[in-house]
């Protein structure tokens, strides 16, 4: 007979753990295949989402460039007279590397003459202040809808204009269809109106002024309404009198839904390149100064954005991956171990029959791969259909789950068929010196890694360090544990001397000699248990975090954000009821700031300091506002200076720096993290709105407004009730909305959910080993039962009796596996770049997460527990019988 079908017929002589081993490897090898995809799904989500977070006018690569471009001499359908610069801007998208090509749509062009004031002289009605500019845009009947009149024609420029207007802007200019207003030297005819069609995919927003007038205003606070006129596609060409009031602009559409993780930060290197050469435009006028079409988006940083958080998440995942990965070696090879005593009665025979040993290894090996073979194929077979692999080396993992068995099944058969003599005998193992030191390795190899990771001290990506540690950290508490308890219970077995009841004395001394019983579980529950206290400890430092920079970010109770917000609406908003204080942010310009002539570019921000204070009195996160900022000018200008403008500018001494802001000596009272919330630049001064003239700002009206409220506000309706309070596009923003907004991102659904799925498949795992080891321990166990209840010992003794096995050695690794948990959160956490995850500009501090980690320990315990239960049920149903049957298959 073969050695195939010998195998396959050994597999089939215990169908119960035969089974159970192939659906252990199976559910395991689905996993392991199955989480690279996901992950790589959440990483392709996290940056779609990042992308998506920004309008399309700062997403999509545009550019602007003046000068009237040149035009040919006959006009061609769709395009007018502008095809050369469309055809250049073509050649430019044509030119790129995939995948970038293929993400960016057909390029646009419009070509516009600057915005000047119309007015209406003879008119009644008052018509606003305003100022229209004229667009040429070859795109515009393919995504504009006619509402009433018709499209304008060609005409003389010296004899008038005719333009199209959409809807709401002519209603806000209060512009009729048919009339006509002064412009600039010329007059200008409303033909039509138009409306975006349903076909538009954003383009509208590269045209200023077009759906939405922008609003102008003036020092005295003046508005001024700045909207765009649509004339013929040809009208521009004969408008070469103005071409230095001509300006072109370019942009390409991003498919961003076609964008994925794996080539997004390849995308970002692309974009940045192709941002760094101008698109050569041909002029009108050669004359004119030609710097080109320079493209330019926020797509990179994004993408970057996006691409950190899905570093992040692959990071914890994977260092979250090695207890589980741990675990689950360990249940494959006790499953084996339990097929394996089921062989070593017929690996007797077969060697006493002249099997050789090899024969035997191979037949033995044959059966563990068959079925680890089975499992892996069911389970890798599975996660092809959902969600799919991710590379072929996913394989790995099923790969060495079904090698397990083959190794495990005829290591474990062959030295039991060769073993004599009774193991539980003697209080030490023969193999004790090499278990002491590979222990010994071990723990030194933990500590060179711990030592490795203190000393690099810094956040970066993962490695194989940081892989490993966690494994080692927990072994190391297992060892530990292991080594602490024969000596507690040597005390426990004394003490039972002591005492009435047999299995007092009986049990410590039971465990005690049966080292080998509980190694595995007590490995498996130290490591395990780490990884669920660091999974506890990642999650809380994240929502701390997120906490945190919410709350940095908007500043206090409630921020509102408008464009233009007067005295007299910020007046209503501080009148409201539920606002207890109120400041604003009353200046924003970006000026060149130098120390000894090296200029940085970086924003101003002009900030009333003791209304500041007072509405971040009592926050976690105050801003850092000295009081000497309210001082005069005399000396320098006072002002508070960002770290990251600090860092930018080489200063590390900022008393003794002497620094210019637009030209001016300033003083330095005070620095700053770079993360505030009056925007996302890190660049940056404070000025007291005292001071702000000496720096040549002038206040036009505040832009932001922090509320902090009285007790019992609720933010929400308080901000609603502001928003109302101001109209226009006012808007607000509270931490807690700040916080669920990067809650809400799929990347930390996805490190949340596999945390938690890591640490409740380890404590499954770690029950499965508990009971596998209980019944690797049953025959030596069943004659000592035997023994008892022939002496007349109670039936419950069993119960106790197998407690003492493993509950001891299981409860001692409970405080090695927190401690192991806490190290591992204190040493790997650092190492992680969490910025992305919180949404700031540094690390968040480490969150243990308090009662969170003792409610683990609690769940381990009971997972513990209720394995112990199950097993010692098993082992209470043993009889005479089964020590009879146990002994004479054993040949002891």
């Amino acid at each position: 007979m073969g050695r195939t079908p010998l195998a396959m017929r050994g597999a089939s002589t215990t169908p119960a753990l035969s089974l159970f081993l192939v659906v252990v490897i199976a559910v395991l090898s689905y996993l392991g295949v199955a989480a690279p995809a996901v992950l790589a799904d959440g990483r392709t989500a996290t940056v779609q989402r990042a992308v998506d977070s920004l309008p399309e006018l700062a997403r999509w690569p545009s550019a602007t460039a003046p000068g009237l471009p040149a035009f040919t001499a006959v006009s061609e359908p769709g395009v007018g007279v502008w095809g050369r610069t469309l055809a250049a801007v073509q050649a430019k998208r044509a030119e790129q590397p995939e995948p970038l090509r293929s993400l960016l749509g057909e390029p646009r062009v419009t070509v516009t003459v600057d915005p000047s004031p119309s007015a209406d002289p003879g008119s009644a009605s008052v018509v606003p202040r305003n100022k229209v500019g004229l667009v040429s845009d070859p795109g515009l009947l393919g995504r504009a809808d006619l509402v009433e009149g018709r499209f304008p024609e060609i005409t003389d420029p010296a004899d008038g204009i005719e333009i199209v207007l959409t809807q709401a802007i002519a209603e806000q200019l209060r512009w009729e269809t048919g009339t006509v207003r002064q412009w600039d030297g010329t007059t200008l005819t409303l033909t039509g109106l138009v409306a975006p069609s349903a076909d538009d995919d954003g383009d509208w927003a590269f045209i200023s002024g077009s759906v939405e007038p922008l609003i102008e205003v003036d020092a005295d606070g003046n508005r001024t309404l700045v909207t765009a006129a649509f004339m013929h596609v040809d009208e521009a060409a004969a408008l070469t009198a103005r071409s230095g009031d001509v300006k072109t602009s370019a942009w390409m559409p991003f498919d961003s839904a076609a964008l994925d993780g794996a080539s997004a930060a390849t995308t970002a290197a692309q974009l940045r390149l192709l941002t760094a050469s101008p698109v050569e435009v041909p002029l009108h006028d050669t004359t004119f100064f030609n710097r080109g079409l320079a493209f330019g988006s926020s797509l990179p940083q994004a993408i970057d954005t996006g691409t950190l958080r899905g570093d992040a998440m692959t990071d914890v995942v994977a260092v979250a991956s090695g207890g589980p990965i741990a675990a689950a070696l360990v249940v494959v090879a006790l499953v084996s171990r339990l097929i394996a005593v089921r062989r070593t009665v017929a690996a007797r025979v077969l060697r006493a029959r002249g099997a050789s040993r090899a024969r035997l290894i191979a037949l033995l090996s044959g059966e563990g791969a068959a079925l680890g073979l089975l499992g892996a194929l069911i389970g890798a077979g599975i996660a092809a259909v959902q969600p799919g692999w991710a590379a072929p080396w996913v394989l790995l993992v099923p790969i060495l789950l079904a090698v397990v068995p083959a190794f495990v099944l005829p290591s474990g058969a062959l030295t039991d068929a060769e073993g004599r003599g009774r193991g539980d005998l003697g209080e030490r193992s023969r193999s004790g010196a090499g278990r002491a030191a590979l222990e010994l390795v071990i723990l030194a190899v933990t500590v060179v890694f711990v030592v490795l990771v203190v000393t690099r001290s810094r956040a970066g990506g993962v490695d194989p360090l940081l892989l490993s540690l966690p494994v080692l950290l927990g072994a190391s508490g297992g060892i530990l544990a292991l080594r602490v308890l024969p000596v507690l219970l040597r005390l426990a077995e004394n003490r039972g001397r002591r005492r009435p009841s047999l299995t007092a004395l009986l049990g410590p001394a039971r465990a005690r000699r049966e080292p080998v019983v509980r190694i595995a579980p007590v490995l498996a529950a130290a490591v395990g248990l780490g990884v669920a206290v660091f999974s506890v400890a990642f999650v809380a430092t994240v929502s701390s975090g997120v906490d945190r920079s919410a709350m940095i970010n908007v500043g206090a109770d409630v921020r509102v954000d408008a464009a233009y917000i007067d005295g007299a609406g910020a007046d209503r908003v501080a009148a409201l009821d539920g606002v207890a204080a109120m400041a604003s942010l009353r200046g924003d310009s970006t000026v060149d700031v130098s120390v000894g002539g090296k200029p940085v570019r970086a924003h101003v921000y002009t900030v009333d300091r003791d209304e500041m204070v007072t509405v971040q009195r009592g926050s976690a996160t105050p801003l850092p506002l000295a009081d000497a900022l309210t001082e005069d000018a005399d000396e320098g200008v006072p002002v508070v200076v960002s770290e990251g403008l600090l860092a930018r500018l080489g200063v590390n001494d900022p008393g003794e720096a002497e620094l210019e802001v637009a030209g001016t000596q300033v003083r330095v009272v005070g620095t700053a993290p770079s993360q505030v919330p009056f925007g996302t630049a890190e660049q940056w001064v404070i000025v007291d709105p005292a001071n702000a003239a000496a720096l040549g700002e002038r206040g036009t009206g505040a832009s932001q407004l922090y509320l902090a409220l009285a007790p019992g506000a609720d933010p929400d309706a308080v901000g609603g009730a502001a928003v109302a309070a101001l109209g226009g596009d006012a808007a607000f923003e509270t931490p807690a909305s700040v916080a669920a907004g990067y809650a809400q991102d799929p990347v930390f659904a996805i490190v949340q959910g596999a945390l938690v799925a890591a640490s409740l498949l380890v404590a499954l795992l770690l029950a499965v080993a508990v009971v596998a080891t209980l019944v690797l321990g049953a025959p030596a166990r069943a004659r000592t039962l035997a023994i008892l209840r022939t002496l007349g010992h109670p039936r419950r003794a069993a119960g106790r009796l197998v407690a003492w096995e493993v509950a001891p050695a299981l409860l001692l690794a409970l405080p090695f596996g927190l401690a192991a948990g806490i190290a591992m959160a204190w040493l790997v956490i650092p190492q992680l770049d969490l910025r992305g995850f919180v949404g700031g500009s540094g690390q968040p501090p480490i969150d243990l997460g308090g009662a969170w980690s003792l409610l683990v320990v609690a769940g381990f315990a009971l997972s513990v527990f209720g394995a112990v239960v199950a097993a010692t049920a098993l082992a209470s149903r043993a009889g005479a019988a089964d020590v009879i049957r146990a002994d004479d298959e054993g040949g002891q």
